[in-house]
């Protein structure tokens, strides 16, 4: 939807709402709106919040996809999820997950026959680029911690990686729940593409490191491909925060070095453990490659 600038006095300049939307959020002459800044946007929003809320009918048949249910109407934007269940042990799952994965949402109520999610301190609209930012950071943070474990032997740091695989996938979720109710109108798809393939490269971290852990896995120098993988990750998100194509072009020369050079050699001379240590590795490679494409496509739909 595009609106044309009008010229005011004093320098500012207006635009016309659409009549639509103003008759949705039954707004009227003299009532306040919000105007947050983002990156790449202006998102305009009505002072009252709307408040949606849905009822989820629980039976033998979906209990077992309860965490899938929760995070997708958690995206979806509701803000009282209303859960009938007589059973104890599915509440406690679910406080377990809501405690997890949905960002500012607790439980709010338990009765005989169910539960009650509510919104109860969600960070406020147009902190998207927050959020991201810390996502971005804790893939960095996670990669360090597995560079030095993985160059020692000693994998004590366990507990902490998946720690911060859970606050990747709740902040991630935020952010997908951000992009559906603030409607990032233009780079919606491209930063939803994102954010899937940065959950991809944390998880696929976490279970490099369990795979290490479980198995006492010994030191190997080959291990030093871990720190190109940091320098990978670096140029990723370079080009993201300062649209560098030059870090993507970079990315993409390397490939055959990296995800097709040296990691596929480490796998085909490897024997047990490490050979799975190197396919994991080599996927890190392939995830970050194929991550910048929604960068890319950002990059030219902004210019």
């Amino acid at each position: 939807m595009e609106r044309k600038l009008i010229k005011q006095g004093g320098g500012g300049y207006t635009i016309y709402l659409p009549k639509q939307w103003v008759e949705k959020k039954k707004l009227k002459q003299g009532d306040t709106i919000n105007v947050d800044e983002s990156e790449h946007s202006l998102i305009i929003g009505s002072e009252v919040k709307e408040r949606k809320e849905i009822t989820l009918e629980m039976s033998d048949k979906n209990e077992k996809d309860i965490q899938n249910i929760l995070t997708h109407l958690y995206r979806k934007g509701f803000n009282k999820i209303i859960v009938k269940t007589s059973k104890k042990d599915l509440i406690k799952e679910i406080k377990k997950i809501t405690n997890k994965l949905l960002l500012g949402f607790e439980v709010t109520d338990i009765k005989e026959n169910g539960c009650i999610i509510e919104n109860i301190s969600e960070p406020e609209g147009g902190k998207y680029e927050v959020i991201l930012k810390k996502v971005f950071l804790i893939i960095s943070e996670t990669q360090t911690t597995a560079t030095e474990d993985f160059s020692k032997g000693k994998f004590s740091n366990f507990n902490e990686l998946e720690e911060m695989k859970n606050n990747c996938d709740k902040f991630i979720l935020f952010c997908r729940r951000l992009l559906i109710k603030e409607k990032y109108q233009k780079s919606i798809n491209f930063e939803w593409e994102l954010l899937t393939f940065l959950m991809h490269i944390e998880h696929t971290y976490y279970y490099m490191y369990k795979y290490a852990f479980e198995n006492k896995l010994k030191p190997e120098k080959e291990h030093i491909l871990l720190k190109n993988l940091e320098d990978y990750f670096a140029l990723m998100e370079n080009a993201y925060y300062k649209k560098d194509i030059d870090s993507i072009h970079k990315i993409n020369s390397l490939k055959n070095e990296f995800p097709f050079g040296k990691c596929l050699k480490q796998i085909e001379t490897s024997k047990g453990k490490n050979a799975v240590v190197y396919s994991f590795i080599r996927e890190l490679f392939r995830l970050i490659q194929t991550g910048t494409s929604p960068i890319l496509g950002e990059i030219f739909e902004n210019n």
